[in-house]
């Protein structure tokens, strides 16, 4: 099969694409014979994107969201590839629950791999299912914190143990850096539970020395390392401190656009770990994409149901759905605020694909796997959760106006 899209607003000017198949078998302005032509003209012809922090739930968790579900609501956000967490229900920290998520992702209309789970215990596993190299395992999260997640990593020697195993395989560590014994000291000096004191419950004290720790040992050592989900100003400095070609970076949509005071309106729908902070925040987190500080933007999809999060704030667990809302929202603020395309391709698609070893994919490039986004920048569309393909139908975005409406996914050559 031979598709032919013409007239492609691409980051390289205006191109016709051919598909073959599977892949990308031309580019230019020339138009190859096809069997289907798509016309594209106005729209900008972008990779779809890779996002490598997605909790896609399902098993033992269907009621917040399953493979096929998450896969509509990737597709419908421009998402061509996911890489699920391993803090499911059973979850991904050995092989047998590696397996049954393998069987559970066959219903996946996306690329996809997945991350590890490390516990305290479970290091031989890992060895186990590390030493056959398997091609769908991306990397190792380690959680310093509960985080809709009881499996957590705070002896210092154990952690070390994992970045060793890590180093040996040639995985990355990703790690959620909030410090548990930290955020228990804050639970104890903060009485209000209230979710407008979210910020200060999990205060960002125990993300900075989560992320100083996390950066020490993978200096010292020579692993990999993925933070996850950036959100303070001091990390950012800390990271450059540190930075080095083995460190990678990752920030939110919520973390770079959202700020704390929102909390007053939403309520628990913009609870979520690690919490929203303050303006100055935002800035600092959008200043280190401008400066290559950042390498990544992953969206941290974490369904829940609406009964779950209408629950009181103590009781009601963190995270919303973002597969569906993160790419237009970020084409929206890069337009606005006159940030290349360019580089947001860099970070929501190439990057992911090298950090990750997703071979052949994360470029529109000739002998590439199609998967690509095409995007009317024209119009203005509103974000309506009510609407959303994830069975989560909520969000701190939701009746936000963005100018970036989906209008055709490529994965594999196969278009939705």
């Amino acid at each position: 099969m031979r598709r032919l899209l013409i007239n492609c607003r691409t980051l390289e000017g205006i191109k016709n694409i051919l598909i073959k198949d599977e892949l990308i078998d031309y580019i230019g302005i020339e138009k190859p014979m096809h069997e289907e032509l798509v016309d594209c003209s106005a729209l900008l012809v972008i990779p779809g994107m890779i996002d490598a922090h997605v909790h896609v739930r399902d098993i033992e968790q269907c009621n917040k969201e399953t493979w096929e579900t998450a896969s509509n609501a990737a597709l419908s956000g421009g998402v061509t590839t996911i890489i699920d967490m391993p803090n499911t229900i059973p979850a991904t920290t050995n092989l047998k629950g590696l397996n049954i998520k393998r069987e559970a992702a066959k219903k996946a209309k996306v690329n996809y791999k997945f991350h590890l789970g490390a516990t305290e215990n479970n290091l031989q596993e890992l060895h186990e299912i590390l030493k056959k190299k398997p091609t769908d395992v991306a990397g190792i999260k380690v959680f310093l914190a509960g985080s809709s997640s009881n499996e957590v990593v705070a002896d210092e020697d154990r952690l070390k143990d994992i970045f060793k195993l890590a180093k040996k395989y040639d995985k990355v560590v990703l790690v959620h850096t909030e410090m548990q014994d930290c955020l228990n000291k804050w639970q104890k000096l903060i009485e209000d539970k209230f979710i407008q004191n979210h910020d200060q419950l999990r205060n960002r004290e125990c993300a900075n020395k989560g992320t100083e720790l996390v950066l020490r040992l993978a200096n010292e050592i020579g692993n990999k390392l993925y933070i996850c989900h950036i959100s303070t100003k001091e990390e950012i400095e800390l990271v450059k401190k540190y930075k080095n070609k083995k460190i990678f970076c990752e920030v939110t949509p919520h973390h770079l656009t959202l700020e704390k005071s929102i909390l007053e309106l939403i309520g628990n729908f913009g609870k979520v770990n690690p919490p929203l902070r303050s303006a100055d925040d935002n800035q600092v987190l959008w200043q280190a994409v401008l400066d290559g500080t950042i390498d990544c933007i992953g969206s941290d999809h974490a369904p829940h149901t609406i009964d779950e999060k209408i629950e009181d704030y103590p009781n009601a667990p963190s995270g919303f759905p973002g597969l569906e809302t993160a790419l237009p929202i970020l084409i929206t603020e890069f337009n606005e605020r006159k940030i290349p395309i360019e580089r947001l391709v860099e970070l929501t698609s190439t990057k992911p694909a090298e950090i990750f070893n997703f071979e052949k994919r994360g470029k529109i490039k000739e002998g590439y796997f199609a998967d690509i986004t095409a995007i009317n920048t024209e119009n203005e569309y509103p974000i309506v959760a009510s609407l959303f393909q994830s069975k989560a139908k909520y969000s701190p975005f939701d009746g936000s106006m963005v100018k970036a409406g989906i209008e055709a996914v490529f994965v594999n050559g196969k278009m939705y």
